[in-house]
């Protein structure tokens, strides 16, 4: 049996050890895979001169994925997305864009369709459909309205 002078249990310093060898491997391991979180920026909004649109815009980037994107909110309900990204992997990566649009208490999100981007490539995504609440808060909106828009790999 092993003598030390450390006050502590070996019950106690193995389940230190423990801790600190997954925390040292998680560190590692993010090191060495690269992993960054994704790195948006801030999101502009534009009221058009009449008051009937309104037009978010940003860019972001993910696993060396970019782009930037275009988020258009319609007076009459009418919404539309249109995002570029630019691969700059050597493999085919398949992207999106989601944004998510909240005002007061509410809260709408809406994507585009997925896009295959060939590596070293830049692709446009886009789509367009009618959402009812927008119509109905276009004023709170135009107002208050806040776009969160995020590019998503896979």
């Amino acid at each position: 049996m092993r003598i030390t002078n450390t006050r502590m249990s070996g019950t106690t310093r193995t389940r230190r050890g423990l801790a600190l060898l997954i925390a040292s491997g998680a560190g590692i391991g993010s090191l060495l895979l690269g992993t960054v979180p994704a790195q948006a920026n801030d999101t502009t909004k534009q009221v058009s001169a009449d008051g009937r649109t309104v037009v978010f815009t940003t860019s972001d980037s993910s696993r060396n994925v970019s782009g930037s994107v275009e988020f258009t909110v319609n007076a009459d309900g009418n919404w539309q997305i249109t995002g570029t990204g630019h691969n700059s992997n050597l493999l085919v990566r398949t992207i999106h864009w989601t944004c998510d649009l909240t005002w007061d208490a509410a809260k709408v999100s809406h994507s585009t369709g997925k896009k295959a981007v060939p590596g070293k490539k830049t692709r446009t995504v886009s789509s367009a459909a009618y959402d009812p609440n927008i119509q109905a808060d276009f004023a709170d909106i135009a107002d208050r309205g806040r776009a969160d828009c995020d590019i998503v790999i896979g």
